[in-house]
Protein backbone atom coordinates (compact mmCIF):
# COMPACT_ATOMS: atom_id res chain seq x y z
CA UNK A 1 0.00 0.00 0.00
CA UNK A 2 2.87 2.36 0.82
CA UNK A 3 4.42 1.80 -2.60
CA UNK A 4 1.08 2.56 -4.27
CA UNK A 5 0.67 5.72 -2.20
CA UNK A 6 4.17 6.92 -3.07
CA UNK A 7 3.60 6.18 -6.77
CA UNK A 8 0.37 8.19 -6.85
CA UNK A 9 1.89 10.90 -4.65
CA UNK A 10 4.66 11.21 -7.23
CA UNK A 11 2.03 11.71 -9.96
CA UNK A 12 0.40 14.46 -7.90
CA UNK A 13 3.74 16.15 -7.26
CA UNK A 14 4.42 16.17 -11.03
CA UNK A 15 1.11 17.96 -11.53
CA UNK A 16 1.99 20.46 -8.80
CA UNK A 17 5.32 21.19 -10.48
CA UNK A 18 3.30 22.22 -13.53
CA UNK A 19 1.04 24.30 -11.28
CA UNK A 20 4.12 26.00 -9.83
CA UNK A 21 5.29 26.86 -13.34
CA UNK A 22 1.89 28.45 -13.95
CA UNK A 23 2.22 30.28 -10.62
CA UNK A 24 5.56 31.74 -11.73
CA UNK A 25 4.09 32.73 -15.10
CA UNK A 26 1.33 34.60 -13.30
CA UNK A 27 3.55 36.22 -10.67
CA UNK A 28 6.10 37.46 -13.17
CA UNK A 29 3.44 38.78 -15.53
CA UNK A 30 4.51 36.43 -18.29
CA UNK A 31 0.86 35.42 -18.59
CA UNK A 32 -1.78 38.00 -17.67
CA UNK A 33 -5.26 37.36 -16.32
CA UNK A 34 -6.57 37.91 -19.82
CA UNK A 35 -4.06 35.40 -21.14
CA UNK A 36 -5.23 32.84 -18.57
CA UNK A 37 -8.81 33.36 -19.71
CA UNK A 38 -7.77 32.78 -23.32
CA UNK A 39 -5.90 29.59 -22.41
CA UNK A 40 -8.99 28.47 -20.49
CA UNK A 41 -11.09 29.05 -23.61
CA UNK A 42 -8.71 26.89 -25.65
CA UNK A 43 -8.91 24.16 -23.01
CA UNK A 44 -12.68 24.32 -22.85
CA UNK A 45 -13.61 24.65 -26.51
CA UNK A 46 -10.75 22.85 -28.29
CA UNK A 47 -8.79 20.54 -25.99
CA UNK A 48 -11.72 19.10 -24.00
CA UNK A 49 -13.68 17.75 -26.99
CA UNK A 50 -10.45 16.38 -28.50
CA UNK A 51 -9.58 14.65 -25.22
CA UNK A 52 -12.98 12.95 -25.08
CA UNK A 53 -12.75 11.82 -28.72
CA UNK A 54 -9.17 10.58 -28.35
CA UNK A 55 -9.87 8.71 -25.10
CA UNK A 56 -12.88 6.83 -26.51
CA UNK A 57 -11.02 6.09 -29.75
CA UNK A 58 -8.20 4.52 -27.76
CA UNK A 59 -10.45 2.03 -25.94
CA UNK A 60 -12.54 0.76 -28.87
CA UNK A 61 -12.92 -2.99 -28.37
CA UNK A 62 -11.52 -2.85 -24.84
CA UNK A 63 -14.43 -1.44 -22.80
CA UNK A 64 -18.15 -2.06 -23.26
CA UNK A 65 -21.03 0.39 -23.28
CA UNK A 66 -22.28 -1.19 -20.04
CA UNK A 67 -19.24 0.11 -18.16
CA UNK A 68 -19.67 3.61 -19.62
CA UNK A 69 -23.34 3.68 -18.55
CA UNK A 70 -22.25 2.55 -15.09
CA UNK A 71 -19.79 5.46 -15.01
CA UNK A 72 -22.60 7.89 -15.91
CA UNK A 73 -24.88 6.51 -13.18
CA UNK A 74 -22.29 6.62 -10.41
CA UNK A 75 -21.06 10.03 -11.52
CA UNK A 76 -24.60 11.40 -11.21
CA UNK A 77 -24.93 9.68 -7.84
CA UNK A 78 -21.69 11.23 -6.51
CA UNK A 79 -22.55 14.73 -7.71
CA UNK A 80 -26.13 14.58 -6.48
CA UNK A 81 -24.84 13.48 -3.09
CA UNK A 82 -22.33 16.35 -3.03
CA UNK A 83 -25.00 18.93 -3.87
CA UNK A 84 -27.37 17.66 -1.19
CA UNK A 85 -24.64 17.46 1.45
CA UNK A 86 -23.36 20.97 0.69
CA UNK A 87 -26.82 22.37 1.52
CA UNK A 88 -26.35 21.29 5.14
CA UNK A 89 -23.35 23.58 5.66
CA UNK A 90 -22.61 27.33 5.78
CA UNK A 91 -26.17 28.17 6.90
CA UNK A 92 -25.04 31.09 9.09
CA UNK A 93 -22.94 32.74 6.40
CA UNK A 94 -24.22 35.76 4.46
CA UNK A 95 -25.95 34.81 1.23
CA UNK A 96 -23.14 36.15 -0.99
CA UNK A 97 -20.67 33.84 0.81
CA UNK A 98 -23.03 30.91 1.20
CA UNK A 99 -23.66 30.42 -2.52
CA UNK A 100 -19.91 30.49 -3.32
CA UNK A 101 -18.93 28.11 -0.51
CA UNK A 102 -21.69 25.65 -1.36
CA UNK A 103 -20.79 25.71 -5.04
CA UNK A 104 -17.11 25.15 -4.15
CA UNK A 105 -18.10 22.21 -1.95
CA UNK A 106 -20.45 20.60 -4.47
CA UNK A 107 -18.35 20.89 -7.64
CA UNK A 108 -14.87 19.40 -7.89
CA UNK A 109 -12.10 20.27 -10.32
CA UNK A 110 -12.80 17.02 -12.14
CA UNK A 111 -11.58 18.36 -15.47
CA UNK A 112 -8.39 20.34 -14.90
CA UNK A 113 -7.15 18.43 -11.85
CA UNK A 114 -9.08 15.16 -12.06
CA UNK A 115 -8.52 14.06 -15.65
CA UNK A 116 -4.72 14.50 -15.65
CA UNK A 117 -4.40 12.42 -12.47
CA UNK A 118 -6.86 9.78 -13.70
CA UNK A 119 -4.93 9.60 -16.97
CA UNK A 120 -1.65 9.18 -15.10
CA UNK A 121 -3.00 6.42 -12.82
CA UNK A 122 -5.60 4.55 -14.90
CA UNK A 123 -4.70 5.40 -18.50
CA UNK A 124 -7.17 5.64 -21.38
CA UNK A 125 -9.88 3.61 -19.64
CA UNK A 126 -9.87 6.03 -16.72
CA UNK A 127 -10.04 9.03 -19.08
CA UNK A 128 -13.04 7.48 -20.85
CA UNK A 129 -14.90 7.08 -17.55
CA UNK A 130 -13.78 10.56 -16.52
CA UNK A 131 -15.30 11.89 -19.75
CA UNK A 132 -18.65 10.43 -18.66
CA UNK A 133 -18.22 12.08 -15.26
CA UNK A 134 -17.47 15.44 -16.82
CA UNK A 135 -20.46 15.21 -19.17
CA UNK A 136 -22.67 14.74 -16.10
CA UNK A 137 -20.71 17.50 -14.35
CA UNK A 138 -21.45 19.90 -17.22
CA UNK A 139 -25.16 19.17 -16.99
CA UNK A 140 -25.31 19.77 -13.23
CA UNK A 141 -23.07 22.84 -13.33
CA UNK A 142 -25.09 24.60 -16.05
CA UNK A 143 -28.40 23.84 -14.34
CA UNK A 144 -28.12 23.69 -10.55
CA UNK A 145 -24.72 25.41 -10.34
CA UNK A 146 -25.71 28.23 -12.69
CA UNK A 147 -28.92 29.04 -10.83
CA UNK A 148 -27.35 28.75 -7.36
CA UNK A 149 -24.58 31.27 -8.08
CA UNK A 150 -26.30 33.65 -10.49
CA UNK A 151 -29.81 33.55 -9.00
CA UNK A 152 -31.08 33.39 -12.58
CA UNK A 153 -33.11 30.81 -14.43
CA UNK A 154 -31.15 27.89 -15.82
CA UNK A 155 -30.10 28.20 -19.47
CA UNK A 156 -32.19 26.41 -22.06
CA UNK A 157 -31.56 22.89 -23.26
CA UNK A 158 -29.93 24.24 -26.42
CA UNK A 159 -27.15 25.93 -24.46
CA UNK A 160 -26.66 22.89 -22.22
CA UNK A 161 -26.52 20.57 -25.26
CA UNK A 162 -23.91 22.75 -26.97
CA UNK A 163 -21.50 22.60 -24.03
CA UNK A 164 -18.05 21.55 -25.37
CA UNK A 165 -17.99 18.41 -23.23
CA UNK A 166 -21.39 17.32 -24.51
CA UNK A 167 -20.39 18.08 -28.11
CA UNK A 168 -17.21 16.03 -27.74
CA UNK A 169 -19.21 13.15 -26.29
CA UNK A 170 -21.83 13.41 -29.05
CA UNK A 171 -19.07 12.93 -31.64
CA UNK A 172 -17.03 10.34 -29.73
CA UNK A 173 -19.75 8.03 -28.40
CA UNK A 174 -21.30 6.96 -31.74
CA UNK A 175 -17.82 6.29 -33.12
CA UNK A 176 -17.08 4.19 -30.03
CA UNK A 177 -20.44 2.38 -30.09
CA UNK A 178 -20.01 1.32 -33.74
CA UNK A 179 -16.25 0.69 -33.43
CA UNK A 180 -15.40 3.31 -36.05
CA UNK A 181 -11.79 4.45 -35.99
CA UNK A 182 -10.85 7.85 -37.35
CA UNK A 183 -8.33 8.03 -40.21
CA UNK A 184 -4.77 8.98 -39.31
CA UNK A 185 -5.15 12.46 -40.83
CA UNK A 186 -7.81 13.23 -38.17
CA UNK A 187 -6.65 11.00 -35.33
CA UNK A 188 -3.15 12.50 -35.19
CA UNK A 189 -4.08 16.19 -34.70
CA UNK A 190 -6.91 15.26 -32.31
CA UNK A 191 -4.49 13.17 -30.24
CA UNK A 192 -1.90 15.95 -30.22
CA UNK A 193 -4.45 18.52 -29.05
CA UNK A 194 -5.74 16.10 -26.40
CA UNK A 195 -2.20 15.70 -25.00
CA UNK A 196 -2.16 19.45 -24.24
CA UNK A 197 -4.81 19.02 -21.53
CA UNK A 198 -2.57 18.20 -18.59
CA UNK A 199 0.17 20.86 -18.93
CA UNK A 200 -2.19 23.66 -19.99
CA UNK A 201 -4.75 22.86 -17.30
CA UNK A 202 -2.14 22.79 -14.54
CA UNK A 203 -0.57 26.03 -15.75
CA UNK A 204 -3.99 27.73 -15.69
CA UNK A 205 -4.59 26.57 -12.11
CA UNK A 206 -1.19 27.98 -11.14
CA UNK A 207 -1.93 31.32 -12.80
CA UNK A 208 -5.20 31.63 -10.87
CA UNK A 209 -3.44 30.83 -7.60
CA UNK A 210 -0.79 33.48 -8.33
CA UNK A 211 -3.43 36.16 -7.98
CA UNK A 212 -4.14 35.23 -4.35
CA UNK A 213 -2.38 36.60 -1.29
CA UNK A 214 -1.23 33.29 0.19
CA UNK A 215 -1.31 34.66 3.76
CA UNK A 216 -5.06 35.22 3.47
CA UNK A 217 -5.63 31.55 2.68
CA UNK A 218 -4.90 30.45 6.24
CA UNK A 219 -6.96 32.99 8.22
CA UNK A 220 -10.51 32.15 7.08
CA UNK A 221 -12.19 29.38 9.09
CA UNK A 222 -14.79 28.90 6.35
CA UNK A 223 -12.05 27.70 4.02
CA UNK A 224 -10.95 25.00 6.47
CA UNK A 225 -14.51 23.72 6.76
CA UNK A 226 -14.84 23.82 2.98
CA UNK A 227 -11.57 21.91 2.54
CA UNK A 228 -12.66 19.20 4.99
CA UNK A 229 -16.02 18.88 3.26
CA UNK A 230 -14.71 18.95 -0.32
CA UNK A 231 -11.59 16.80 0.18
CA UNK A 232 -12.47 14.37 2.99
CA UNK A 233 -16.14 14.15 3.99
CA UNK A 234 -17.73 14.01 0.52
CA UNK A 235 -15.34 11.49 -1.07
CA UNK A 236 -15.41 9.46 2.15
CA UNK A 237 -19.20 9.31 2.12
CA UNK A 238 -19.22 8.47 -1.59
CA UNK A 239 -16.77 5.63 -0.99
CA UNK A 240 -18.85 4.15 1.84
CA UNK A 241 -22.03 4.23 -0.23
CA UNK A 242 -20.38 2.64 -3.29
CA UNK A 243 -18.68 -0.18 -1.38
CA UNK A 244 -21.67 -2.55 -1.07
CA UNK A 245 -22.17 -2.66 -4.85
CA UNK A 246 -20.18 -4.72 -7.32
CA UNK A 247 -18.86 -1.80 -9.33
CA UNK A 248 -16.04 -2.19 -11.83
CA UNK A 249 -12.92 -1.20 -9.93
CA UNK A 250 -11.69 1.29 -12.53
CA UNK A 251 -15.14 2.93 -12.73
CA UNK A 252 -15.41 3.16 -8.94
CA UNK A 253 -11.84 4.40 -8.50
CA UNK A 254 -12.22 7.02 -11.24
CA UNK A 255 -15.49 8.38 -9.82
CA UNK A 256 -14.01 8.49 -6.33
CA UNK A 257 -10.82 10.22 -7.46
CA UNK A 258 -12.77 12.88 -9.37
CA UNK A 259 -15.06 13.34 -6.38
CA UNK A 260 -11.96 13.87 -4.20
CA UNK A 261 -10.57 16.63 -6.44
CA UNK A 262 -10.36 20.21 -5.09
CA UNK A 263 -12.98 22.87 -5.77
CA UNK A 264 -13.70 23.54 -9.43
CA UNK A 265 -12.00 26.49 -11.10
CA UNK A 266 -15.51 27.28 -12.36
CA UNK A 267 -16.16 28.55 -8.81
CA UNK A 268 -13.97 31.58 -9.53
CA UNK A 269 -15.16 31.91 -13.13
CA UNK A 270 -18.83 31.93 -12.13
CA UNK A 271 -18.17 34.37 -9.29
CA UNK A 272 -16.50 36.82 -11.67
CA UNK A 273 -19.13 36.41 -14.37
CA UNK A 274 -22.16 36.74 -12.10
CA UNK A 275 -20.94 39.32 -9.60
CA UNK A 276 -20.25 36.93 -6.72
CA UNK A 277 -17.47 37.07 -4.14
CA UNK A 278 -14.60 36.47 -6.57
CA UNK A 279 -11.95 36.78 -3.87
CA UNK A 280 -13.57 34.12 -1.68
CA UNK A 281 -14.06 31.91 -4.74
CA UNK A 282 -10.40 32.18 -5.75
CA UNK A 283 -9.23 31.45 -2.21
CA UNK A 284 -11.54 28.42 -2.09
CA UNK A 285 -9.98 26.98 -5.24
CA UNK A 286 -6.45 27.80 -4.09
CA UNK A 287 -6.60 26.30 -0.58
CA UNK A 288 -8.42 23.12 -1.57
CA UNK A 289 -5.92 22.66 -4.40
CA UNK A 290 -3.00 22.99 -1.99
CA UNK A 291 -4.50 20.49 0.50
CA UNK A 292 -5.42 18.01 -2.24
CA UNK A 293 -1.76 17.05 -2.65
CA UNK A 294 -2.23 14.86 0.45
CA UNK A 295 -5.88 13.80 0.19
CA UNK A 296 -6.14 12.74 -3.47
CA UNK A 297 -3.35 10.13 -3.31
CA UNK A 298 -4.90 8.76 -0.09
CA UNK A 299 -8.33 8.21 -1.65
CA UNK A 300 -6.84 6.84 -4.84
CA UNK A 301 -4.84 4.19 -2.95
CA UNK A 302 -7.83 3.44 -0.69
CA UNK A 303 -10.06 2.88 -3.70
CA UNK A 304 -7.53 0.55 -5.35
CA UNK A 305 -7.26 -1.44 -2.11
CA UNK A 306 -11.00 -1.68 -1.35
CA UNK A 307 -12.36 -2.24 -4.85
Amino acid sequence: MLISFLTIFEKVVILFIMIFIGYLCGKTGMVTKRGAQQITSILLYVVTPCLIIASLQSIIGQIGIKELISAVFWSAFAMGLAILASMLFFRKNPDYQKKILRFAAAYSNSGYMGIPLVEAVFGSAGVAYASMYNAVFSFFMWTHGYTSVSSKRAPGWKKIATNPGIIGLAVAFPLFAFSIRLPEILESPIGSLASMNTPLAMIVVGIYISGINLKELFTDSNLYLLSALRLVLLPGLTLLLMLPFGIDKTVASTVLLLCAAPSATATAMFAVQFGGDAKLASKSVALTTLFSVATMPFFCVLAKQLF
